[in-house]
């Protein structure tokens, strides 16, 4: 099973006054993944020889869950062949969960959808890009979740509220910090917890932004509205997390590279979620290479940076069976 790792380019309505709350944008990476093996065993294991040993004890965590959860019967032994990088706002844990989730119930003859599996395992609360990419791929939009009077209380799950292809030709730019890592779990609901709510106008005029530009932009496939689009959310979102984070973007050295971007006249560029993945957006793989070409000489080597090359993932999850 392969699943694909996802960018998260921000959070549209952190006010709440409409009765949902949150509201993301987003995409699948083609480039990026998951990959895990599954079959039938008399008990219950992972592995992943070249795997980090926290993200193969994080999927027997997750395995454990479903089987407990759903009252499985036998065992499965998994093995993750390639790992999402973890904490580096990649969606690293919901596609890993997913994973496993997806791959131990179609081995016991289970139809369960992503949406019922992130319930489970307690993943895609405040966000439905993961789930998005998991299913369908493509840019994603969804609804943020449902709030009670008081502005709190958030249940349910955030639908997909639209769901538009990456253009072909175009590509993302990556920029990777394996020295850094982005804010999650307790801390990450702390930061959640402590950051104001968006200004009701602020909220209004992403929405607008997000509906009204990046949208059509992207069905006209015209890169330079689009990007404009990602980056007013980008900056909005960055500048309300910064205190969060440390500033605008989680890894010193990943905003040096961003802020060297936006002079040369890139248009779409950011942070995915906490970070500390960066992003550009450029028309043609010929003008990403040559970007990473420049910025690999730049700060590859002092700065530890790594910078790759990436198309849109304009499908889910894909299921091999051998």
């Amino acid at each position: 099973m392969t699943v694909p790792a996802r960018l998260h380019f921000g959070f549209l309505d952190l006010h709440g006054a409409l009765g949902r709350r949150f509201g993301s944008f987003g995409m699948a990476l083609d480039g990026l993944s998951t990959r895990l093996h599954a079959v039938p065993a008399a008990t219950l294991g992972v592995d992943g020889p070249d795997q980090n040993p926290a993200t193969v004890e994080r999927a027997m965590g997750f395995a454990r869950t479903i089987a407990e959860s759903l009252g499985l019967e036998g065992g499965a032994a998994l093995t993750i062949e390639e790992a999402i990088p973890d904490h580096a706002g990649l969606g690293s844990g919901t596609q890993l969960g997913l994973a496993v989730g997806a791959a131990l119930t179609r081995l016991h003859g289970l139809n369960i959808g992503a949406g019922d599996l992130a319930r489970l395992l307690g993943r895609g609360a405040r966000s439905g890009i993961g789930i998005g990419a998991f299913e369908q791929g493509g840019v994603i939009l969804d609804g943020g979740v449902a709030v009670d009077a008081t502005g709190n209380g958030e249940n349910g799950f955030p639908p997909v509220t639209s769901r538009l292809a990456f253009p072909d030709e175009w590509r993302v730019m990556l920029i990777l910090d394996p020295k850094s890592k982005g804010l999650h779990g307790s801390e990450e609901s702390g930061a959640f917890d402590a950051l104001p709510p968006y200004e009701t106008g602020q909220a209004a005029h992403l929405c607008r932004v997000i509906l009204m530009q990046a949208l059509p932009a992207l069905v006209e496939e015209n890169l330079t509205d689009f990007g404009r689009a990602v980056t007013i959310l980008q900056e909005a979102v960055g500048g309300h997390f910064a205190a969060a984070q440390g500033g605008r973007y989680s890894s010193p050295r990943v905003g040096e590279v961003l802020v060297q971007l936006a002079k040369q006249g890139i248009e779409g560029y950011g942070q995915s979620s906490w970070g500390p993945t960066g992003f550009a957006l450029f028309e043609s793989e010929a003008e990403a290479a040559r970007m990473v070409e420049k910025a690999g000489r730049k700060w590859g080597d002092d700065d530890g940076l790594q910078f790759m090359v990436c198309e849109g993932r304009n499908q889910g999850h894909l299921v091999e069976i051998s």
